[in-house]
Order: structure tokens, then sequence, then C-alpha cells
């Protein structure tokens, strides 16, 4: 066996040991390259087993079932005398049977013993992101961290990591220093760049996030898979300015045109976007119905809901209703019919579904139905994965539809919580503009 770029034996060939090494600094930098380095290793030699598993990590990532249903293809019948490639296995087909969380604790054992495994603490680090797990993905970084070389090239990575954990758990001073000390090592760690644009937006400096994108944009604009979402972050933050036009330009340049490859990763933040525009009542144009459009040409197979809400988002923001509640229709039978035991389906049951249904009674108007459905889930909206910044989404909505639908109190509440959490929001302070003109007019 061949040692890899972390000292980690691996089966196969010292060639496609050597492709897999170059891979593996690829994925933690979200390089395109990536792919093109585990096929060559597979072609090279299709016995190296960590380049299959790495190769249906990635399938596998992308959140869509045709590629988790290539994943389980990519490695049927590979199996390992190695105790961590077969882990890494057992973690992928876990996975592919529909059950990420146990995915995620395979690859928590595989980490005790392996901290160093560089591809599986990044699986897992994403699988935390997808499952909503805020404190797990900062305790996966905390619990591997002390097993790596403070001087290997690719440790400023796992900064990376640790600061968008402590963000998502709220520890904003310790996020922001150890991303920026990241940067200062590898100015082209798109993830930490994207840890420190998490805290700005959290603590409502959207200016200096504007700032800070703006004077890094030649790291994280071009050459990765992440520019797409840094590129969302940098839109959000104009909507505080309000300004709609390079918002706009930024989702025309990079969120979706003519030539995005239609990945749902890259999608839902072009949904996420135009949604917070229409909450504005800003004029989009013709962008919803050609989202719409690349959101109806894939696989509807329920897989992950968080893709789902997306895509319904983009139906009613296109004024395909009927197809939108058809989507919702298709989550019900889903929660009715669909296996327990598929971290999906508790997704669905613990917050998805409400939140579809919100999506679609804000779509036909009804809004005592949207906040029906969304008021009891906002606090458990975790459940589907995402960041607190994309989920704010759906806490947006659940306040327009209760200043839209007459439900001062709850609008009250809901903006008390909000100023107190951002007083430097414009968005907040238009809110609560808004709900003071409604509350005189009613008295």
């Amino acid at each position: 066996m061949h040692k890899d770029r972390y000292g980690l034996a691996c089966t196969g060939s010292a060639a496609a040991v050597q492709r897999l090494s170059r891979a593996q600094a690829h994925l933690l930098r979200f390089r395109p390259e990536v792919v093109e380095e585990l096929d060559a290793a597979i072609a090279e030699d299709a016995d190296c087993v960590m380049a299959r598993a790495a190769r249906a990590w990635i399938g596998l990532l992308s959140s869509e079932w045709p590629d988790a249903r290539a994943a389980a293809e990519l490695v049927a019948g590979t199996r390992s005398i190695d105790a961590r490639e077969q882990a890494h296995l057992d973690a992928i087909r876990a996975w592919t049977l529909g059950d990420m969380h146990a995915s995620g604790r395979l690859l928590d054992a595989l980490l005790d013993v392996h901290p160093q495994d560089a591809l599986a603490l990044y699986a897992g680090h994403q699988i935390d992101f997808f499952c909503g797990d805020a404190v797990n993905l900062r305790d996966r970084i905390v619990r591997a961290r002390r097993g790596w070389d403070t001087q290997h090239p690719d440790f400023s990575t796992v900064d990376g990591m640790l600061a968008f954990g402590l963000e998502e758990c709220g520890d904003y001073a310790r996020a922001e220093d150890i991303g920026r000390r990241a940067l200062e090592r590898n100015a082209d760690d798109v993830w930490a760049i994207h840890a420190v644009v998490h805290v700005l937006e959290m603590q409502a400096r959207f200016d200096e996030g504007i700032a800070f994108l703006e004077a890094r944009r030649a790291n994280w604009a071009e050459g990765n898979f992440l520019n797409v979402h840094n590129g969302w972050h940098l839109a959000v933050f104009l909507l505080e300015r309000e300004d709609y036009a390079g918002a706009l330009a930024i989702y025309d340049r990079l969120l979706h045109h003519a030539a995005s490859p239609g990945i749902a990763l890259e999608m839902l933040d072009a949904s996420g976007l135009l949604w917070r525009l229409s909450l504005d009542g800003v004029d989009t144009g013709g962008r919803w119905a050609a989202l719409a459009e690349a959101w109806a040409a894939k696989d509807p197979t329920p897989w992950y809901v968080f893709n789902d809400l997306h895509a319904i988002m983009a139906l009613v923001g296109a004024g395909r209703q009927e197809q939108a509640e058809q989507r919702v229709a298709q989550l019900e039978r889903y929660l009715r019919e669909g296996d327990p035991g598929h971290a999906n389906h508790r997704m669905v049951a613990g917050a998805g579904l409400a939140a579809a249904r919100a999506l679609a009674a804000w779509g036909r108007g009804d809004d005592d139905a949207a906040v029906a459905a969304l008021a009891p889930v906002r606090h458990h909206l975790s459940v589907f994965g995402g960041s607190h910044a994309q989920r704010d989404a759906y806490q947006r909505t659940l306040l327009c539809a209760a200043l839209r639908g007459g439900h001062g109190t709850l609008a009250r509440q809901l903006l008390d919580e909000r100023l107190a959490a951002k007083p430097g929001s414009q968005w907040n302070r238009m809110r609560d503009r808004q709900w003071r003109g409604l509350n005189a007019r009613a008295g």
C-alpha cells in the first residue's frame, strides 16, 4: 500500500494514490479539478479503493438522488481489508440507503482513529451541515484537529471548517478570528472566506461584508465550487443596502444563467435570493420562469427536502402554483409511505413539510395557512439543514405573512426578536416601520 498526502495507507498503485493526493488537496479547496483527478486515478487503477470512495462522496455531497444512485453503483461490490477504507465504504453505503445520520456517525468513529483523514473530515463536516447539526459541525473539527500537524499545508482548511462550525454555534468572535487566521495562511480558502462572511451576516455588518468579499473577489469568484454561494452572500448584503440592481446583476453573472450547470446546491441559492427579492416586492423579470424550468427538469424523487423547498419557491415565484402544490402533495405522500429510518423522512416530518406548505400557502395568498404551518416549527428549521443565513428565508416569509395577514401580535414578537438579534439590519427596520404603519391605521 502507498501513502497519501496525510500519511495514510491506501490500496492501489503509486500513480493512482498520487492522483488521489492531488484530488484531496483540490477537494479541500473546492476546486473542480478534483473530479478530473479522481476519474484519472480510477482509470489508472480501478482497485484504488479511496479514489472510488472519494468519487462516490462527491456524488453524495451533491445532495441529489441521481448522484447518490451513481455513488452506490460506483462502490457496489467494493470491499477492503483495510479497516479505514472499509469504514469509508460503509459510511457511503449508509447514506446511499438513506441514512445520512448513520453515515456521519460512522465517519465520527473513523476520525477517532484517523483524525488526519481529510476526506472523512470534509465529508462529515458537510453531512453535519446538511443535517443542520451545528454542534457537531463544530465539534467534529475540534476532535479531529488534535491529530493534525499544524505545519501541514492543508491545516488552514481545517481551521476554515472550525470557523464555520463556531459561527453556526453563535461563537462569532472566535469564528472570525480563526477564519481570518486561516486566510492569512491560505487566501484561496473559500470555505474560510465563507465562514467569515457568515459572521458578518449574523452580526449585521453588511458594509464590512461587501468590502470583505469585494477585496477578495480574485480568491473566490472563479475556479471553485463555492463561487455561487459566496456570490449569494454578496447579493444578500446588497439587499440590505436596497441595491436590488446590484443583487440581480450578481444573480445573472454567478447564480443562474443560460450556462449554469443545473446543480441543486447552486440553484437553491438562486431560489433563495429571488424569494427574498419577491418578499420585498422587487420585480425580478423573467428570472423565476427560467429557474422554475431548471428545477422542473430535475428528478423529483424525495431525497433531500432542503432542495425540494427551493424548487417550490421557484415554482411559486414563476406562478406555477399547481405544480408547487403537487410538490407539497408528493412530500405528504412521502411522509406517509416513506421509510421513517431515512434521514430525509425525519427532516420532512420535523419541519420540511410544514415549510413546504407555508411556501405554497404564501403563493396562493393564504397568509393564515402560511402562519399556521410555519409558526409552530420556526425554532426547529435546522432539522432540514442549511445555515442560519439560508433558513432566514423562512423566518422572513413567516413575518411577511403575519404582516400581510393581520397577525399583528405575532408580527410584533417576531420583529422584537429580529431587532434584538440584528439592530443594524435595514430590512428589519423596514418591516418594523411597516408594522407601525399597519398598527396606526388599524387604531
